[in-house]
């Protein structure tokens, strides 16, 4: 390997665990318990992590209504009008 791989490597590893001890000190503050604290590398600690929550999921899933950004992207082709 060489020392632009290692880099590489090593960069990303330090970004996951920076990750993870954010994701600690969130638990920390809202005095939460976390059993397996490696499950927070990839999922957000407040996130209920049920797809159809109503608070967690995508508006156009549950609601078929179209996301904020999509209503601004409608808004700037008005403009062109």
């Amino acid at each position: 390997m060489d020392t632009d791989t290692k880099y590489k490597h090593s960069k990303r590893i330090q970004q996951k665990q920076n990750h993870l001890n954010k994701q600690l000190d969130l638990a920390k503050a809202y005095r939460m318990t976390v059993e397996e604290p490696h499950r927070y590398q990839k999922q957000h600690l407040l996130n209920c992590g049920i797809p159809k929550c109503i608070i967690c999921s995508n508006p156009r899933k549950i609601f078929k209504e179209k996301t904020i950004k999509e209503k601004s992207f409608d808004q700037t082709k008005l403009w062109d009008e």
